[in-house]
């Protein structure tokens, strides 16, 4: 089950975007099973999100009172890292602050069907390729796939392999690095900012010549031999998301 979460303090832009839901799960009824959840205030929508509730993709108003778009959108990477968040909104003067929520797509309103029909094929698409790649490991209670775009960071301690999840979740595997390697790099999301330490970039809150630390907060020694290569990367995977984005303020 794929389920959207909908939030607009307007009565007839909500009324629009789930017309256009509607229409759009009818079309791809044999795809995807597709819910979703409608909320007129952001406020609801965190609080929703905190009591457990996870949204593969949010459609997020930005001008709303109370609390608006921009920093709900923050509050919801506090608590999910995953959620594909799409900001539907009147103004353009936020599209760059939207990168430091990890925004998968701006789009200006009027919101009309074709225009969300192509977001929402874009955005399942990039959901459906995340899911598809994983990582088998070899845990001591049996196997266990890890998607991959789950996989915060690895640590490596001697022939332990410990793998941090998004969710808080730490799986402990026997296994070297070198095979690790092997598997992880050919993504380029995944860095090895030490030699104990195998990073996602897509997690990165804060790159120094000392250490990186992740939207978790969690902090990741960064070596000196590595940082030069690590920050080229890192702007390079920044820059890639960024200009995947740009369109969407066409």
């Amino acid at each position: 089950m794929l389920k959207i979460a909908i939030c607009d303090d307007q009565v007839s832009e909500l009324s629009n975007i789930i017309n256009i839901i509607n229409a759009y799960k009818e079309m791809n009824i044999f795809r995807y099973d597709i819910t979703y959840t409608a909320f007129q205030n952001a406020v609801e929508l965190i609080s929703a999100i905190e009591e457990g509730n996870q949204y593969a993709i949010i459609l997020l108003d930005i001008i709303m009172p109370s609390l608006n778009g921009m920093d709900a959108a923050r509050e919801i990477r506090r608590l999910d890292q995953v959620a594909k968040i799409i900001f539907l909104t009147s103004s353009p003067e936020f599209a760059v602050d939207s990168y430091t929520v990890d925004a998968f797509y701006y789009a200006l309103k009027p919101i009309w069907k074709e225009k969300l029909f192509a977001v929402l094929d874009k955005v399942l698409s990039t959901i459906q390729t995340q899911h598809e790649a994983s990582l088998l490991v070899k845990c001591k209670t049996g196997l266990t796939h890890i998607p991959l775009h789950t996989l915060e960071y690895v640590e490596i301690c001697g022939r332990t392999v410990y793998y941090n999840l998004i969710n808080g979740i730490v799986l402990e595997e026997i296994n070297v690095i070198s095979k690790l390697e092997k598997v992880l790099f050919p993504y380029s999301q995944f860095v090895k900012p030490h030699r104990s330490f195998i990073v996602n970039l897509d997690y990165i809150d804060v790159l120094t010549t000392r250490e990186i630390r992740l939207y978790s907060n969690a902090t990741i020694p960064v070596s000196k031999a590595n940082y030069t290569a690590l920050k080229a990367r890192y702007i390079e995977h920044t820059f890639q998301r960024t200009r995947e984005k740009t369109d969407s303020l066409l």
